[in-house]
């Protein structure tokens, strides 16, 4: 009658003892800010981020909590694909602190482009600004007034569609009227 639950893969917090030495991708930076961790009695840096093991699961995880300063400080709100490995530092107070580590060029950026070509459809990224709309075209000036056959300024006598306009006014024949495009029909 009841399902257990099963293991999302939205939210959570990274754990980097799990990912130790593994390439990991993250794909977006949603936010960073601080939250109060009553451990330390203190407020520490949190980043909310999309984040895909490259090395293990290769499943994506969306908005994931990473709270380890050393991997938190390589990142800045609203960045895109930021690619690591993650492996400890030496801390002034002489412990371990996970961090974000370089890739290896040439290698690890050719296994994170293939896992991010394999899975465009099912990822998405920060939306970009918003575009302002298309300005509506502008209604032109036909080449050719079909009524007097008066030619426009600046047309191409050449151009194959002014000349069979030419030469259905010439024969007196009225071409048929093209409704200008709007932005909100299709091109075909």
């Amino acid at each position: 009658m009841f399902n257990q639950p099963t293991e999302s893969a939205f939210g959570g917090f990274f754990k980097p003892a799990e990912h130790n030495g593994h390439l990991v991708l993250i794909t977006v930076v949603h936010s960073i800010g601080k939250k109060f961790d009553t451990l330390r009695n203190e407020e520490i840096d949190q980043a909310d981020v999309d984040i895909v093991d490259l090395d293990g699961d290769g499943q994506l995880r969306e908005h994931v909590n990473v709270t380890h300063k050393a991997i938190v400080s390589r990142l800045t709100p609203g960045a895109t694909l930021i690619l690591g490995r993650i492996g400890q530092v030496p801390t002034k107070a002489g412990f371990q602190a996970w961090a974000l580590q370089p890739f290896n060029e040439g290698v690890d950026d050719k296994k994170a482009e293939a896992w991010v070509n394999a899975h465009k459809p099912t990822f998405t990224q920060a939306a970009p600004a918003p575009q302002p709309a298309p300005a509506p075209a502008a209604a032109t000036q036909p080449p050719v007034n079909t009524a007097t056959g008066e030619i426009a300024n600046g047309v191409d006598l050449a151009d194959p569609a002014v000349q069979a306009l030419l030469a259905q006014v010439q024969n007196g024949q009225t071409p048929p009227a093209t409704q200008p495009a709007t932005g909100n029909q299709p091109p075909f």
